[in-house]
C-alpha cells in the first residue's frame, strides 16, 4: 500500500518515512500540501492514505483537507498537530479528517492508527433495496447516485444500516467507531451531520439517546 506524508519538518518527515517502510508500505514524501495537490491532480498518483501536518508553509492542513474532499478525494486522512485542544480536533475533523494524532506522538501507536484507516478504507457492502442505498470502497451509491463518503462516515453508515430501525447511542458509536479513543460526542454528531447532508434525512435523531437509520 502506499502512503503520502505531507510534512514540512525534515525530521519528523523521514522518522515517519522510515517507520512506515519497516511496515512494509510504500512511501512518498511531500513539504506542502501543495506539491500533493500536483502530484494527484497533475501526474495522476494514487494512494491509499494521506498523513497531512496541519501547520504547513501556504496551504495548512485545514485548507488542504477542505479542498481534497471538495475535489472529490477519498482517500482516508490521518492529521498530525501540535493542536490538542478539543476545537481543534473537531475542526480537523470537519475539513474533512478520518483521524488525528497529536504530537508528540508514540511510533506504536501512529503504526496501529495508520493500519486502522486502511482497514476502514475497504469496500463495505451491505444492500438496503427498498432505498436503493450500497456502501461501497469509495463512499454509497444513494439511488444509482455514487456519494463519496470518508472512511469514518463509512464506518457510521455502516452501523446504523446493521441496526437498522434501532436506536444506536452515541456512546456505542464512539466506541465502535473510535474505539476507546478520547473524543466527545460532539465528534459523532458533526459526522452524523456531514453524512445528513451527502445521504438525505435517512437518520433519525433521538435526542438525549443517539440516532437511527430510518430511510
Amino acid at each position: 500500500m502506499k502512503i503520502a506524508v505531507v510534512e514540512d519538518d525534515v525530521s519528523i518527515s523521514s522518522l515517519i518515512k522510515r517507520v512506515l517502510l519497516k511496515e512494509g508500505f510504500s512511501v512518498r514524501e511531500f513539504s506542502t500540501a501543495e506539491s500533493l495537490f500536483s502530484s494527484l491532480f497533475d501526474y495522476g498518483e494514487e494512494f491509499d492514505l494521506i498523513v497531512l501536518d496541519l501547520m504547513l508553509p501556504g496551504v495548512n492542513g485545514f485548507e488542504a483537507c477542505t479542498f481534497l474532499r471538495e475535489r472529490g478525494v477519498n482517500t482516508p486522512i490521518l492529521i498530525l498537530t501540535a493542536l490538542s485542544t478539543e476545537d481543534d480536533k473537531v475542526y480537523g475533523l470537519e475539513s474533512g479528517a478520518d483521524d488525528y494524532l497529536t504530537k508528540p506522538f508514540g511510533i506504536r501507536e501512529f503504526v496501529a492508527r495508520v493500519r486502522a484507516l486502511l482497514r476502514r478504507g475497504k469496500a463495505l457492502n451491505f444492500e438496503v433495496p427498498k432505498n436503493s442505498l450500497r456502501i461501497t470502497d469509495s463512499g454509497v451509491i444513494v439511488d444509482g447516485r455514487e456519494v463519496k463518503l470518508t472512511s469514518r462516515e463509512r464506518e457510521l453508515l455502516k452501523i446504523l444500516l446493521e441496526n437498522r430501525g434501532r436506536t444506536v447511542s452515541k456512546e456505542e458509536l464512539l466506541r465502535k467507531v473510535w474505539k476507546g479513543e478520547s473524543v466527545s460526542k460532539r465528534v459523532v454528531d458533526v459526522h452524523i451531520k456531514h453524512l445528513r447532508d451527502k445521504i438525505g434525512d435517512r437518520i433519525e435523531t433521538v435526542w438525549g439517546v443517539g440516532y437511527k437509520f430510518t430511510g
